[in-house]
């Protein structure tokens, strides 16, 4: 079986460093404080977030993990919220009763299936929903927590909460934190967006929880785990080599064992020493499986957007400067700033601290090599 795990979510033995944020964001929220979790896609947030529940309700913690993500209006988010809610919960009857106390405008339901077990559903009593009820489905986590259970609430790709900017939702949802005893976790993976919302003086979530940035995996520790892990298949990769794997990988944890993966598929079959012939030979084979999809996502980007994504394959900073638009041939900085929006939105490339880059490594081999 392969040692690697890439495309979900990273436990068990594939989880590895992390101990210090880990500490860190469990620490927060055990001690009564909200946090937002900064990273570029693919750096490993819900992982991390899943690790972190694991130790919090190891703490006697309840946990509710809700994902913004398929979210695609009021009614999904408020049916899908309250589910969230429902998983964690031993008790139906004692929650049924909590939420009818809770919530006028829904109708909870309890019934049982074929084999006797109950099953939790609802009712819809408006046509659309109100403010009302939103507000209402908001409160019930601090009415569960008033039963003697601490409670964190979970809201991974939470910048996708501007989908409902008419009801409110930002506004809303910080009063009700303001006002209850429960505490939140808020990671996303369009991390300019979530950065306004939190640093952003004019916006409802200014100030009000912990930052944490994730950044790239400690060198040291990526090096030792890739080595255990080809050794559980009695393959052996040198220290220099595995430096290679992961600079062939941008230094992204999800990259990082997506390549892996793919060398472990070649080299268990053919040899037992990974070798840096292997490592480029893997690396090319992706980008020529990918190279379809990656024609056509270069070739759909505008004239500018080209050009700079061929300037962010060399450099990411000082993008802004007039240096930097000489020296690539690119437009006045106000055109260059529009073509990064453009690019962010659409998850082509992403920032850290003071540098901006393309997010797939294996893309920006791509336009190095053949754009």
């Amino acid at each position: 079986m392969n040692p690697f795990s890439y495309g979900t979510i990273v436990k068990s033995e594939h989880f590895f460093d992390r101990e210090e944020e880990c500490s860190r964001i469990v620490s927060t929220l055990a001690n009564g404080n909200n946090i937002v979790l900064f990273a570029p896609r693919r750096y490993g947030k819900t992982s991390l977030v899943f690790k972190v529940i694991e130790e919090l309700e190891l703490q006697d913690i309840q946990c509710i993990y809700f994902d913004f993500m398929p979210v695609f209006s009021i009614e999904s988010f408020v049916t899908n919220y309250l589910e969230a809610i429902k998983k964690k919960q031993t008790n139906l009857q004692k929650f049924i009763q909590t939420f009818a106390g809770v919530i006028r405008n829904i109708r909870p339901k309890l019934t049982f299936d074929l084999s006797g077990n109950p099953e939790f559903g609802i009712e819809l009593l408006e046509q659309t929903i109100s403010s009302q009820t939103l507000s209402d489905v908001l409160d019930l986590p601090e009415k569960m927590s008033e039963n003697g259970k601490r409670l964190v609430v979970v809201f991974d790709e939470f910048q996708e909460i501007t989908k409902f900017d008419k009801f409110n939702f930002e506004s809303l949802l910080r009063s009700k934190i303001q006002q209850q005893n429960v505490n939140y976790l808020f990671l996303g993976s369009r991390t300019h967006l979530l950065n306004d919302m939190f640093n952003n003086k004019k916006r409802a979530f200014y100030n009000s929880a912990s930052h944490i940035q994730l950044n790239t995996l400690p060198r040291e520790e990526t090096i030792g785990y890739l080595q255990r892990q080809f050794k559980t298949s009695s393959i052996i990769i040198s220290r220099e080599n595995a430096i290679l794997l992961i600079e062939e990988a941008g230094d992204i944890p999800y990259y990082i064992q997506f390549l892996a993966a793919e060398i472990w598929q070649y080299a268990v079959n053919y040899v037992q020493d990974v070798n840096s012939e292997i490592i480029k030979f893997c690396s090319n084979k992706i980008i020529e499986l990918k190279q379809d999809y990656y024609y056509e996502l270069f070739d759909r980007q505008s004239v500018l957007q080209k050009k700079l994504l061929k300037a962010l394959v060399i450099s990411g900073d000082n993008v802004f400067s007039a240096q930097y638009a000489q020296q690539f041939r690119l437009s006045a900085p106000s055109s260059i700033q529009k073509a990064i929006v453009v690019l962010m939105e659409n998850g082509i490339i992403d920032k850290t601290q003071h540098s901006y880059f393309i997010s797939d490594p294996f893309f920006k081999r791509y336009i190095q090599n053949y754009a």
